[in-house]
C-alpha cells in the first residue's frame, strides 16, 4: 500500500482542527473548575491541554513533511462548554473517545514502512487512550 501523501494531509489536517480544539477546551475548562480536589483536576486538565499542544505540533511537523500546509482553523463544534466537573469530565470522555476514532483510522491508512508517521499516530493514539481513562478514573 502506497502513501497518498496530499489525502493523508488533509486527513492530519481533520486531526489538527481537533487537537487545537481539544488545547482551548481542557485549557478553559480547568480554569472554571471549582468544589473539592479542583486545584488537583484543574492541574491535571492543565497537562492534557499541553499534551494536546504537543500533538498539534506533532501533526504540523508531519503535515510539512508529507510536503502539505498545517490548517490554523479550529474544529468549532468541539469546543463545548461545561459549569459542573461532571459535566467537563463527560465531555472530555466523549472527546477522546472521538479522538481516539479518529486516530485509529487515520493508523489503518498508514503503511509501516512510513515509520515516523505511523510511530507519530500510535504515540499520540497511545495518550488520547490515558487521557480517556483519567477521565474515567476522575468520574468514578
Amino acid at each position: 500500500m502506497a502513501l497518498n501523501k496530499k489525502d493523508m494531509a488533509q486527513r492530519l489536517n481533520v486531526a489538527l482542527k481537533q487537537e487545537h480544539a481539544c488545547y482551548i477546551r481542557y485549557s478553559t475548562h480547568a480554569s472554571i473548575i471549582v468544589g473539592p480536589y479542583s486545584k488537583a483536576v484543574e492541574e491535571r486538565l492543565k497537562e492534557i491541554a499541553s499534551d494536546e499542544a504537543g500533538h498539534a505540533q506533532m501533526l504540523r511537523d508531519r503535515i510539512v513533511a508529507l510536503g502539505e500546509k498545517p490548517t490554523l482553523e479550529v474544529a468549532e463544534g468541539d469546543l463545548r462548554p461545561a459549569k459542573t466537573l461532571d459535566e467537563i469530565l463527560n465531555i472530555n470522555i466523549e472527546e477522546e473517545e472521538k479522538a481516539i476514532a479518529l486516530y485509529k483510522s487515520i493508523w489503518a491508512e498508514i503503511p509501516e514502512t512510513e515509520v515516523l508517521l505511523y510511530e507519530t499516530i500510535e504515540d499520540i493514539i497511545e495518550d488520547e487512550q490515558e487521557h480517556k481513562e483519567e477521565l474515567e478514573r476522575l468520574k468514578g
